[in-house]
């Protein structure tokens, strides 16, 4: 418009000079005539006035006039508008928006927060300058911003155990339960969508107080797990056990080993597999195998060894020989092994003492008279007796006798071979009669005896 206007007082310029112009060529052509003529034009020469001048002079000062106020409120709408901006409608979007809007256009942010159900966290719930006004450079907006549902605030949980998985989640959504998870989880013995448990994250917690900010788990069933046999067993013939724990562990199998001997496999390698290598099998399965123990220490069979030869036995394995008494099997010859014959034994594990027995024959008892004090009877009966298995006791009386005191001087048995449960009586001397001097021996004093060697 100022263009038009510029163009428009340019035009009435020219005409002026035009005309001007006009005037001085005529004057100058009048100059040019005889003076005679010029002093007769004179005289009768008179001047005249231009009735459209004033007119024009009017207009052209209307036209800057106007020209003048329109520049002033141009730049008044131009200074409002670099100083002003319009407010967007912020109402349910992130502050985050609203704090680079207010960055790139100069404007100070006053933010109040609140909880509110209906509008997430960091949403903006209101504005206090409605959207589209203007809002100069510099000035604060009042944004009130939602801090999500009052954490504080009591709810009422619904019987989860009534429940399936997906109506749980749609509660949780509904009540903007947030601290509440369902958790579903693979379980052979529930079915799928099904209940299993509920946990609050403070055990003392009462569920009938249960307020939002509480940490609830819910726990439901996916059903049983399957997967696809799409697995290839490979073949772990005398591979190592760290070789197929490597591989379990990378194809998500369930190992299952059974420790065996081998007189020919390494120690901790595979000796079989239960399931053949190239068969197909899915995650979580079981893959079974034998894993070497390492030679074995076999115990000997000690029925082929006398009590000598077994005492002359060496080897890893520790033997206690014994020796009992028995009625049936003769001196010397093997009774038992507490351990049997053939047995297999890991020398990892502290192989356990082999308890042999071997026999002693049936019980012999010998004469005691004359040489054996009452004092040297327990011990003896003990020793030669109880601890071999025989339970031959004996009972004792007092006589009168010319043998030192204390002396066995009267046995009901000796000289002979004795069941294994005998009891026998001995006298033992008092002592108190004087021996006769130089007198001869009798018939009934005791000769030395010899145990007779019991036949095989």
């Amino acid at each position: 418009m100022s263009d038009f206007l510029s163009n428009f007082v340019n035009n009435d310029d020219d005409n002026e000079k035009k005309k001007d112009s006009k005037e001085r060529e005529g004057s100058e052509q009048a100059e040019k005539q005889p003076a005679a003529k010029s002093r007769k034009k004179a005289e009768k020469e008179q001047v005249e006035f231009d009735p459209t001048y004033k007119k024009r002079k009017q207009k052209k000062v209307f036209l800057i006039s106007f020209v003048g106020i329109l520049a002033v409120v141009a730049l008044f709408v131009a200074y409002y508008q670099f100083t002003h901006v319009k407010v967007p409608a912020f109402q349910g979007q992130e502050i985050a928006k609203a704090r680079e809007w207010s960055v790139e256009e100069g404007i100070l942010l006053n933010i109040k927060n609140t909880y509110n159900f209906e509008l997430a966290t960091n949403k903006i719930v209101k504005q206090d300058i409605a959207a589209g006004a203007k809002i100069k450079k510099g000035k604060t907006l009042k944004l009130t911003v939602s801090l999500g549902p009052d954490p504080d605030e009591q709810v009422i949980l619904p019987e989860f155990d009534a429940m399936t998985a997906k109506q749980a989640k749609s509660w949780v959504k509904k009540e903007k339960a947030e601290n509440v998870s369902v958790i579903e989880q693979y379980e052979e013995k529930v079915a799928k969508g099904m209940f299993i448990k509920q946990e609050a994250a403070n055990k003392e917690l009462n569920l009938k107080n249960y307020k939002r900010k509480d940490r609830l788990i819910v726990y439901y069933s996916k059903g049983k797990e399957t997967f696809e046999k799409n697995i290839e067993v490979p073949d772990f013939s005398n591979k190592t056990l760290t070789e197929v724990n490597e591989w379990v562990r990378k194809n998500e199998v369930k190992l299952v080993t059974e420790k065996v001997f081998s007189q020919s496999i390494a120690l901790d390698s595979v000796v079989s597999q239960q399931t053949a290598a190239g068969t197909k099998i899915a995650k979580q399965e079981e893959l079974k195998v034998q894993i070497s123990k390492g030679k074995p220490l076999v115990v000997p069979n000690y029925a082929n060894y006398t009590l000598e030869e077994a005492r002359e036995l060496s080897g890893k394995i520790s033997a206690v020989l014994k020796s009992t008494y028995s009625e049936t099997i003769p001196f010397g010859h093997f009774i038992s092994q507490n351990i049997a014959a053939g047995t297999e034994l890991d020398e990892k594990d502290n192989p356990p003492t082999i308890e042999v027995v071997y026999s002693e024959g049936r019980p012999y008892i010998k004469d005691l008279r004359k040489n054996t004090l009452e004092g040297d009877l327990p011990k003896l009966f003990f020793e030669t007796y109880s601890s071999k298995g025989a339970n031959i006791t004996y009972d004792v009386y007092y006589l009168d006798s010319d043998q030192p005191k204390g002396t066995v001087v009267e046995m009901s048995s000796y000289g002979e071979y004795l069941p294994l449960n005998a009891n026998l009586t001995i006298g033992i001397s008092l002592g108190n009669i004087q021996p006769a001097e130089d007198s001869p021996a009798t018939a009934d004093e005791p000769k030395e005896e010899e145990q007779p060697e019991e036949a095989d």
